[in-house]
């Protein structure tokens, strides 16, 4: 039984090995360290603070960002696979409006859903990223292939999560710069490199509030 005590597992979200004795288990077995568990939101309303957080940098930055249409609800993991998305941490749905007659189509309304649970870091790199995908929704963009639109979305978590002070913010952004996905890693280093060489103004022309 004492060397249970010694068995080290790594963290669900920081990767950070810990003895599993000191670390956080939820029923649907992601392990937290000592250092995350600190930090996780469990609550519709801790929900809606960081939401909050997210929304006024999305402003301050300049976007164009409809109000009002997006709801933000946290879900279990076992829901999420429901869904159809065994690996996913968040997901946006868009319900588009479509007149026929005049070939036209409109972004009416979004639903995000967010495992529960994540830490505050994680959670406004996951919100900003599905945020994205709304912002393609609302403006009608399109991707040559959906692997651009996720490297898109991947940025502008990165640059919302740029202006964090959370204590954890700069693991998370090395950890997703350094992802070997090659979608959401790579994608996100090939947008990375073309928002350097064209700068914030140009890349992101499209969904800026010009006033």
């Amino acid at each position: 039984m004492m060397l249970k005590n010694f068995i080290f597992s790594p963290c669900y979200y920081c990767h950070q090995q810990q003895r599993q004795s000191k670390m956080s288990c939820y029923p649907d077995g992601r392990r937290l360290c000592s250092d995350c568990v600190q930090h996780i939101i469990l609550t519709p309303e801790h929900l809606a603070i960081v939401a909050q957080w997210v929304m006024t940098q999305l402003d301050l930055l300049g976007f164009n960002f409809e109000k009002g249409s997006t709801q933000i609800s946290l879900i279990s993991q076992q829901r999420m696979k429901d869904l159809g998305h065994d690996q996913a941490q968040g997901l946006a749905t868009s319900t588009i409006l479509i007149d026929s007659m005049y070939a036209h189509q409109q972004h009416e309304k979004a639903q995000i859903n967010i495992i529960y649970g994540m830490p505050v870091a994680n959670l406004v790199w996951v919100l900003s990223h599905e945020l994205g995908h709304v912002f393609v929704s609302q403006h009608q963009k399109k991707f040559k292939h959906s692997a651009e639109e996720e490297g898109f979305c991947q940025l502008l978590a990165l640059i919302v999560s740029q202006r964090s002070k959370n204590p954890q913010m700069s693991k998370v952004i090395a950890k997703e710069l350094q992802n070997p996905d090659p979608i959401y890693g790579n994608e996100l280093r090939k947008a990375y490199q073309e928002y350097q060489t064209r700068g914030f103004h140009r890349y992101f022309s499209d969904y800026l509030d010009i006033k």
